[in-house]
């Protein structure tokens, strides 16, 4: 899968600052250190060459000299891999992708546009849209199957997804035991366990607890999934004003600390898999107590990150649409696409957000339009040629003054390159037409391509043995986990 390719990036801040930042966190991981609860993880740790802090708890302090080597072993970018070999994703630093959010326990309904809780069929259904709409690079768990046990929550979703979908899929573990049974899914899927350790077909997630803590499921996954050899995604999520400090640059500073920590850990496995800097430094409105994303200091905050993942060679993974409004309207607009835009100007190789709504719900009409956000963020970074046959001199004095360049064959031609981009889905009538025809709310038209999606689009299978294979592995994983409780 070809990204989008940026042509200028976009500096938030200067190359001095960005070493400004580097310096900061090398001062917190060397004076106050960062907690891990995971007695493994602390033995490897101190092991690699950190050091218990001297009064602090389960505090490790990590000497500058470590952090110096640690970086230098950092590989560089790296490559996801989909079940279908033409949807992997090889990240440059000169491409960007976008996926969607994850874990909304609600959805508004498709039919009533009312918010409910999510469901596996919800599961199944946005996945779905999510493989057909082409900006939605990379798919993950959207929402939260809440008819679930949640027992087997990660398992049954995992499935859905692997079935409804032959993009990079992400999924997530809660502890070591389910890391293992998603490995187990997807060597029904790969035919082997070679196989997959040559192609790892999956990933895992790990969310430090701002600040400055990993509690023991996060670093014993992120230890497991580096044994199998797959990408370790590192998402720190550190709100200013909450549990980091209100300036930007403190809180980048904090966040950085705490990915450059899990990143020592990673390597204590192995220095050969990506590691992906999933920064996700958000604001407290401190009026209200709440979390807030759409605003120009989350654009600033991700469009920072992405320098600063970039100086260590790593994917960058930010926040792209997000919205802090609670209802269609002018404001979710310019909120998703202000979010959105900053970063991917700056060069962010992910960008997050596809299908969020609002209260912690997800929507079907927010996937098809971001995927229309994106398609005009990704035409606005892809920039335009400027050579003799763009500037057209020739054609302008063909026509001369007073004519038109409609008949034009190089009309056609830049119109099929996409020099301009004509959106299916945003409305740009003339008022006559409009008056004459009359005017849809968007998430009307939206709701309308989603359910052609769900009616026409058909997701490419498993083979008939893998999927015999999968539902085998799952349902030994159901009366495994079933038995515990």
């Amino acid at each position: 899968m070809e990204g989008v390719k940026i042509r200028h990036k976009l500096k938030i801040l200067t190359n001095d600052q960005v070493d400004t930042i580097h310096e900061s966190t090398l001062k917190i991981l060397e004076r106050t250190g960062v907690r891990f609860d995971s007695e493994n993880a602390i033995k490897r740790l101190l092991k690699a060459g950190a050091a218990k802090h001297p009064t602090r708890k389960n505090v490790v302090i990590f000497p500058r000299g470590l952090m110096n080597e640690t970086v230098k072993k950092i590989t560089p970018w790296g490559t996801y891999y989909a079940r279908d070999p033409k949807n992997d994703q090889t990240y440059d630093g000169e491409h960007v992708f976008a996926h969607c959010l994850g874990g909304n326990p609600g959805i508004l309904d498709l039919e009533t546009g009312k918010q409910r809780s999510a469901t596996l069929d919800d599961v199944e259904k946005v996945t779905k849209i999510m493989d057909a709409t082409p900006n939605c690079h990379s798919v993950g768990n959207l929402v939260v199957a809440t008819d679930v046990p949640p027992e087997l929550l990660v398992v049954k979703t995992q499935e859905a997804m692997m079935k409804n979908t032959s993009k990079c899929l992400s999924g997530y573990a809660l502890n070591v035991d389910t890391v293992d049974i998603l490995w187990k899914m997807w060597v029904a899927v790969a035919g082997s366990d070679d196989e997959l350790r040559k192609r790892p077909l999956m990933d895992v997630y790990a969310s430090p607890s701002s600040p400055l803590t990993y509690d023991a499921h996060a670093a014993d996954v992120m230890i497991r999934g580096a044994e199998y050899g797959v990408p370790v995604d590192l998402v720190p999520c550190p709100i200013s004003g909450g549990t980091a400090p209100i300036t930007l640059a403190g809180g980048l500073a904090q966040q950085n600390a705490e990915l450059l920590a899990g990143v020592v850990l990673v390597q204590t496995v192995s220095t050969k898999i990506p590691i992906q800097y999933s920064g996700r430094l958000s604001m407290m409105d401190l009026r209200f107590g709440n979390n807030v994303w759409g605003n120009p200091e989350m654009a600033l905050a991700s469009a920072a990150t992405v320098q600063i993942a970039h100086k260590y060679k790593m994917i960058a993974d930010v926040y792209g649409v997000t919205s802090d409004v609670n209802m269609w309207g002018m404001q979710m607009g310019l909120e998703r696409m202000m979010t959105a835009l900053l970063p991917a100007m700056a060069g962010a190789d992910n960008l997050s957000g596809i299908g969020g709504a609002w209260d912690n719900a997800a929507s079907y009409e927010s996937l098809v339009i971001d995927n229309e956000i994106y398609s005009d963020v990704f035409r606005a970074v892809r920039g335009f040629d400027v050579d003799n046959d763009t500037l057209a001199l020739d054609i302008i004095d063909s026509v001369g003054h007073m004519g038109n360049f409609l008949a034009q064959p190089h009309t056609m031609k830049y119109l099929r390159k996409g020099e301009l981009r004509i959106s299916p889905l945003f409305d740009k009538r003339t008022a006559e037409r409009i008056r004459k025809e009359g005017i849809r709310p968007l998430q009307e038209v939206a709701r309308d391509e989603a359910k052609r999606i769900l009616r026409e689009h058909q997701p490419l299978p498993l083979e008939k043995d893998a999927e015999k294979e999968l539902a085998k592995t799952v349902k030994e994983a159901e009366k495994k986990l079933m038995r515990r409780h």
